[in-house]
């Protein structure tokens, strides 16, 4: 394959995603359309095939980016809290400046935690963040059964980790700039400790 041809399948590829980023979030993934995607990047639905095997995937392709990279600042963010409650170490999260790595994402991909918000069942998303809420869980039921010296049931633990996790991106969907983003963000950091502190005393 030539240069030129790499360089415009490339194009087609990223003009077919970008088109396609626009269509969910309007539509969401079960309104959204593939000829109506294909029409807006100016290519066939036999165009769209050949990069893509389904809408999934194609659904795939315009959220992983962000996903990929969102469970480790959601996970980096609820440590810090946790070792504030369970280990008295540091201070606890006021966040000035979004967390590292998320002012870049939210730049790449100012649609996503939209269409991740509204199609929070979608099998795709589903992978990324319930996988994530269980490795949160974990981690605050860990600590919260060695602070406790016994085990629970472990029910507020997934409470709390799911609540950060829909909380989260709640926040990057709905909010405009950095500054709300990383006030909500802190607002949120007071109830997941309050959470974690009712948890202790139990």
């Amino acid at each position: 394959m030539s240069r030129k041809a790499q360089t415009d399948s490339g194009e087609t590829k990223r003009g077919l995603i970008a088109s396609a980023t626009e269509e969910f979030a309007e539509y969401g993934y079960e309104g959204a359309s593939l000829r109506q995607i294909c029409s807006k990047a100016g290519v066939t639905t036999g165009a769209l095939y050949f990069f893509f095997d389904s809408k999934e995937d194609l659904f795939n392709s315009v959220v992983s980016p962000l996903m990929s990279e969102f469970p480790t600042i959601l996970a980096t963010w609820i440590e810090r809290d946790l070792a504030v409650i369970c280990d008295g170490a540091g201070e606890p999260t006021n966040v000035e400046e979004l967390p590292d790595g998320l002012a870049e994402l939210l730049q790449q991909y100012p649609l996503v935690p939209k269409i991740v918000l509204s199609n929070r069942d979608n099998p795709v998303v589903k992978k990324y963040l319930d996988s994530k809420v269980d490795e949160i869980a974990s981690s605050i039921e860990s600590r919260v059964s060695k602070k406790k010296g016994q085990d629970s049931d472990g029910f507020s633990s997934r409470l709390l980790a799911t609540m950060c996790a829909d909380a989260f991106i709640d926040i990057l969907a709905s909010d405009d700039d950095a500054c709300a983003i990383s006030r909500h963000l802190t607002e949120t950091s007071a109830f997941v400790r309050g959470g974690l502190e009712a948890s202790l005393k139990r």
